[in-house]
């Protein structure tokens, strides 16, 4: 599932971004391609515009850039307008500035025709480009076939040779025809996708790259809760078979003398009523651990007196660590206050003293001291014993973990208490750890804020 899971956030992820890149791509084509022709596009109808101006309109020409002029005297001379060829539409000026409209597209090769009313073409003008009678006389009858608008203008492309030309008409039946090579401008512009497509593969492996590490590192945690929920369930069953087993088992042999009385049977009734507490039990601290992990453990909290669930606790295991030959002490410090639940701060220290009673061993000791550091309520139980190894530390607190697993089972224990005691320190805004020794012994010790802070 988890597998499944990650591919899937993958491929959503780099469906974003290829979807989002291509988008760009796009906008960047098509932006670079409508600029060169808006360029292309000007330059031929400046250098056409200064060939067909007479010489005296030309002292009146107004100058605005190297390889641009304008006149108002010439009717056929206007302002690039949006529907022109090459118009920029609804993209953006990227590459340049609009302010020097005229050095833009200067490197074009190109020549000029003037063509009589008669319809005989004359070369006039060339720049770098040279062009064959016969290829001349066919791209001329192109020009002049092209639809015209309402002032005798046309333009269009021939991409046979890769020109683009530029028709005009004067008012006495002359035609001016201009042809530029745009070879050129179509090769840099090839070569501008071609690093915008390297660019765009390049880019979606790196994202593919970085997804497939997000996805490990956004579902780490979703996997260790799978993890933790599958051992949960799974150690949670095996706990709940044994009791069901000797319960079973116990009725098995009951049903098997009927004509036995309840004094009789009593052996196999008690061993039935104490497997089903213990089930009992089992069941409500999973529930407590179930609640607490869907945040919906509601308990009622009101300031309480740590010395006094103490020093209760203690008097209850008092005969129990007599019975298993522990000496038990303490050192209480009297009025320690904290902000509450009174019944989970005595299950707290129950659980802490149990399990340090069980491990202390023979002639064991189990010393609990409560006190207030600064603005923090101690809680600290120590027991001799042999020490836990410091592998098995960081992993004492999760459910149903038991570094010795035998000697768990033979104390009656189903790893749960420790997880318990730290969701109880957890509701209680605290803090618990755990230190282990051969010098100092094992010591769990809780920390919680205290009252009115």
């Amino acid at each position: 599932m988890i597998g499944k899971l990650r591919r899937k956030f993958i491929l959503l992820n780099m469906l974003f971004v290829v979807s989002i890149f291509t988008v760009i791509f796009i906008v960047i084509a098509l932006s670079y391609g409508h600029q060169s022709k808006f360029d292309n596009a000007v330059f031929m109808r400046n250098e056409l515009t200064k060939v067909m101006m007479s010489p005296g309109e030309e002292e009146e020409s107004q100058i605005d850039g190297p390889g641009r002029s304008a006149t108002a005297n010439d009717p056929s001379f206007r302002e690039p307008r949006p529907d022109d060829d090459g118009d920029r539409g609804l993209f953006p000026l990227l590459f340049h500035d609009t302010a020097d409209i005229g050095k833009r597209g200067a490197f074009l090769p190109y020549v000029i025709y003037r063509i009589g009313s008669d319809g005989s073409a004359e070369l006039i003008q060339s720049r770098d480009l040279t062009l064959p009678e016969e290829t001349a006389g066919t791209l001329v009858e192109a020009a002049l076939s092209a639809k015209t608008d309402g002032n005798g203008s046309a333009h269009g492309y021939l991409s046979s040779h890769e020109l683009r030309y530029l028709l005009k008409s004067q008012s006495d039946g002359t035609k001016y025809v201009i042809f530029a090579d745009v070879s050129f401008s179509l090769a840099m512009f090839q070569k501008f996708m071609l690093l915008c497509a390297a660019v765009f593969a390049g880019a979606c492996l790196l994202f593919f790259a970085l997804s497939f590490f997000l996805s490990r590192w956004a579902l780490a945690p979703t996997e260790r809760a799978w993890e933790q929920q599958n051992r949960f369930v799974a150690d949670a069953s095996h706990e709940l078979k044994t009791p069901i087993t000797v319960i079973l088992a116990n009725l098995g042999i009951i049903s098997t003398h009927p004509e036995s009385t309840v004094r009789e049977q009593a052996k196999w009734l008690r061993n039935t009523e104490e497997e089903a507490e213990r089930m009992q039990q089992l069941i409500q601290d999973l529930l407590f651990l179930a609640k607490c992990d869907a945040n919906a453990f509601q308990s009622v909290f009101s300031e309480i007196d740590v010395s006094d669930c103490a020093m209760d606790r203690i008097l209850n295991f008092e005969s129990v660590a007599f019975e298993r030959d522990v000496t038990l002490d303490s050192d209480i410090a009297p009025g320690l206050k904290i902000f509450g639940n009174e019944g989970q701060m005595k299950q707290l220290i129950a659980i802490l003293l149990d399990n340090a009673v069980k491990y202390a061993g023979a002639k064991g000791k189990v010393f609990l001291r409560a006190e207030r550091k600064g603005e923090r309520v101690v809680i600290s139980v120590r027991n001799t014993g042999d020490p836990i190894d410091p592998a098995e530390l960081p992993h004492i607190f999760e459910r149903f973990y038991r570094p010795d697993k035998s000697r768990s089972r033979t104390e009656g224990g189903y790893g749960l208490g420790l997880s318990i005691a730290e969701n109880i320190v957890k509701l209680h805004r605290g803090s618990i750890r755990c230190e282990s020794t051969a010098e100092t012994g094992t010591v769990f010790t809780a920390e919680f804020p205290a009252a009115g802070k």
